[in-house]
C-alpha cells in the first residue's frame, strides 16, 4: 500500500508533455493581398459586361431560330393538306 500512496496517478487527460503535437496544429489564415472591395466590384463588372453581351448575341439567334419553326409549322400543315387531298382523290378514284 505504501507504494500506491507515492505513485503518480494514471489518468489520460494531463497536458502533452511532448512538447509539438502537429496532428494538432491549425496555420492561421491568409491575408488577401488586394482589399475585397476592389477585387469584387472588379468581378461584378467583368461579369455583368459579359452577360450583356452574351444576351445581345443570343436574342437575334433565338427570335431567328423562333420564325423558322413557325414557318416550318405552316409549311408542314401546307404539305399535310395537300397529301390530304391526294388521298381523297386516289379513293374516289378506286
Amino acid at each position: 500500500m505504501a507504494t500506491k500512496k507515492n505513485a503518480k496517478p494514471t489518468t489520460r487527460q494531463g497536458t502533452n508533455n511532448s512538447g509539438s503535437d502537429d496532428r494538432f496544429y491549425i496555420p492561421p489564415a491568409p491575408i488577401p493581398s488586394n482589399p475585397p472591395n476592389e477585387s469584387s466590384e472588379m468581378g461584378f463588372i467583368i461579369a455583368f459586361v459579359s452577360m450583356v453581351v452574351v444576351f445581345g448575341l443570343l436574342l437575334p439567334i433565338i427570335g431567328s431560330m423562333y420564325l423558322d419553326i413557325l414557318e416550318t409549322k405552316k409549311e408542314t400543315k401546307r404539305q399535310q393538306e395537300v397529301v390530304q387531298r391526294l388521298l381523297k382523290k386516289t379513293e374516289e378514284e378506286k
